[in-house]
This record gives structure tokens, sequence and C-alpha cells, in this order.
């Protein structure tokens, strides 16, 4: 009785080790996989602040220097609420697109956004008891939001990048980018 009882104890301690074992190994991989993004945004001239890597198991993907999908915020300017970025597919230090989501703050006042019948967001917003159509450009390395055809704010982009999508969400106006050249080297 006593061999069985060390026995199991054996197994359980050994099965507890290659556990362990697998959970360190999935964080180190999706450290590798975050630091594999940072290097790629860095070559981009973006900073981030977090980086969130999706796909699972992260073994798998670090041991092909791919990371399927990322999200990155980034510090906020002024008059920007939230400033996020997709990184979609980065394969050896090359992504397949950049998607950026820019929140701008509305100017201020009562705002409430007009939704269509599925709620998802529109460019319509009721701002101080106007209706305000929410759109933005993009020329070159700049993109202006602008209320109305009226300029609302201009940012310098680190590279050329086409307009989306605008919506008026809760928030601010989220605007919508992708970079036209993935290729930051």
């Amino acid at each position: 009785m006593k061999k069985a009882l060390i026995s199991l104890a054996a197994v359980a301690l050994i099965i507890l080790a290659i556990i362990g074992g697998l959970v360190v190994a999935e964080q180190r991989a999706k450290a590798a996989l975050e630091a594999d993004v940072a290097d790629y945004l860095d070559s981009c001239a973006i900073t981030p602040d977090t980086i969130d890597v999706h796909g699972r198991p992260y073994l798998l993907y670090a041991a092909q220097h791919t990371a399927d999908l990322s999200y990155v915020d980034i510090t906020p300017d002024d008059g920007i609420n939230k400033d996020q970025i997709l990184v979609h597919h980065l394969v050896d230090g090359h992504a397949d697109r950049l998607t950026r989501f820019i929140t701008f703050d509305y100017p201020s006042g009562e705002v409430s956004p007009m939704k269509n019948p599925d709620d998802s967001y529109t460019e319509v917003a009721i701002l101080e008891g106007e209706r305000v159509t929410f759109s933005a450009r993009s020329e070159g390395n700049r993109l202006d939001v602008l209320a109305d055809r009226r300029s609302l704010t201009d940012l310098a982009l680190p590279r050329a990048a086409e307009v989306k999508n605008v919506s008026a969400g809760d928030d601010g106006v989220i605007v919508e980018i992708e970079y036209a050249d993935t290729d930051c080297r």
C-alpha cells in the first residue's frame, strides 16, 4: 500500500510539473510575441502603452514567429480619449494590415449619438440640440476630422493612411484608418 501511495504521489508531482512548465512556457511565448509586436511598431514610429496579443496557444504562434491579431493601446494626444491600433497577422516583422481606431473628444456640450436600427453607430449625433454629421479625410500624413464639413481637429500620423469609417459613439467621434504601407522598415 505504501509503495502505491508513493507511486501515485510521484505521478501527481510529474503531472503538476508538466502543467506548471506549460503555463510558464505559454507566458514566455506570449511575452515573446508582444516583444515582436513592439519591435514592429517601433520601426513604424509608434510607441505602444499596452499590447494584447490574441491567438492561443501562444506556444504554437511563437514557434511560427506569428502574432495573428494584436490590440495595441497608445497614449492619446490632447483632444483624443482613446487611441488603439490593430496589427493583423504579423509574420517575421511584416503585418498584413495595420488598422487604427482614434476616438476624438466631442466639442463641448450635450451629445446624443444616433444609431442604426441594429444598434450600430452612425456618423450623426445631436450636439446641443443640433444634428451634426461627422466625417474625416486624410492627406499624406495628416488626418482631419470634420463636423458638418468644418474642421474639428487635425492630427499628424506617422505615415500615410486611408479613412475607412467614421462614427459618432458614446465617448466621441471614432475614426477608423488603415495605414497604406505596412512595411515600416
